[in-house]
């Protein structure tokens, strides 16, 4: 069976099931250098592991580079690019910002999407 996993940062790692791809959430008013630890943490025991980048989470473009160089670094091959929560907190509000930085470039980006519309965003924007 082929399947993913979706974790924390503060997610014990023994308790992990014998997955390849393990997801790491970056929850509003979450610290991003949890998460990159926690997805270098999985590179270590031999997992995918693929930390979310929610834009409206991100301060900064000086953030969202450290962010992207401290999982890069590590090994990490992959990401979730997103919108993320409802009100930006810095510069950004959309993903298509982050990719447009550059940053990710040499990794598999996967995107979120709302194809049947979504309460916090207008049809214009979507």
């Amino acid at each position: 069976m082929n399947f993913s996993l979706e974790i924390g940062p503060n997610t014990d790692l023994e308790t992990l099931p014998p997955v390849k791809d393990v997801y790491i959430t970056l929850l509003p008013g979450g610290d991003y250098k949890e998460t990159s630890q926690k997805a270098s943490d999985l590179v270590k025991k031999g997992f995918n592991p693929i930390p979310h980048f929610p834009a409206r989470s991100i301060s900064n473009e000086n953030q969202l580079k450290d962010y992207v160089f401290r999982c890069k670094d590590s090994g990490v091959k992959q990401a979730l690019v997103i919108g993320g929560s409802r009100d930006p907190v810095g510069d950004f509000d959309s993903s298509i910002q982050l990719l447009e930085t550059g940053y990710f470039e040499q990794m598999k980006i996967g995107i979120a999407g709302h194809p049947e519309g979504s309460p916090d965003i207008s049809d214009s924007k979507l």
